[in-house]
């Protein structure tokens, strides 16, 4: 994002080389976990039909209102490192404006990493909030969150007794009585 600011005043901190390169260089660690994050979200939306690259990277920056900008120079290689590590599949069709494009699809692994990952950000965030005065609210009314791993569980499935992710049982607390930390 830093490197999209432009410089209004020649005694801004931004034009002090040390300072921003310290701030693109945090930004970017920040940004790459959460890019593979969005990107494997992005793509379990528009599932089942798929979407393809460019699409992707309008979409990123529609839905977060243009704060988060992936470059073409490194989605593509994201999302070839997704497709061996088989979290997405890939295929290559003619769209309808008759043009050949690769479009995306998420793996049932790759929804399970996706689902993992979202609840410990949705966690992560909810937890720091308070240290940069901010407010989380999420929003547990259809899910909620394993207390032993963060992992997102859908309370709407009556299947459900264990956590897919670490094996936590749940029961308990699907029922209503305490968690692993005596709370309700």
């Amino acid at each position: 994002m830093i490197k999209r600011i432009k410089q209004f005043q020649p005694e801004a901190l931004i034009n002090s080389e040390s300072f921003r390169n310290y701030l693109e260089k945090s930004e970017s660690e920040i940004l790459r976990g959460i890019s593979t994050l969005t990107i494997l979200k992005i793509i379990e939306d528009f599932s089942p039909t798929g979407i393809y690259g460019y699409q992707m990277l309008k979409e990123i920056e529609k839905s977060s209102k243009n704060m988060l900008v992936i470059e073409e120079g490194t989605l593509y290689p994201l999302l070839k490192k997704l497709v061996k590590e088989g979290l997405i599949d890939a295929e290559a069709r003619i769209s309808d404006q008759g043009r050949r494009r690769k479009y995306y699809f998420i793996t049932n692994e790759g929804a399970k990493i996706s689902n993992h990952l979202n609840g410990f950000f949705s966690k992560l965030i909810e937890s720091i909030a308070g240290l940069f005065d901010i407010t989380v609210s999420l929003p547990e009314e259809n899910y909620f969150f394993c207390p032993n791993c963060a992992n997102k569980i859908d309370i709407l499935d009556k299947q459900i007794k264990f956590c897919e992710v670490c094996g936590f049982n749940l029961e308990g607390i699907l029922r209503g009585e305490e968690d692993m930390e005596g709370h309700l």
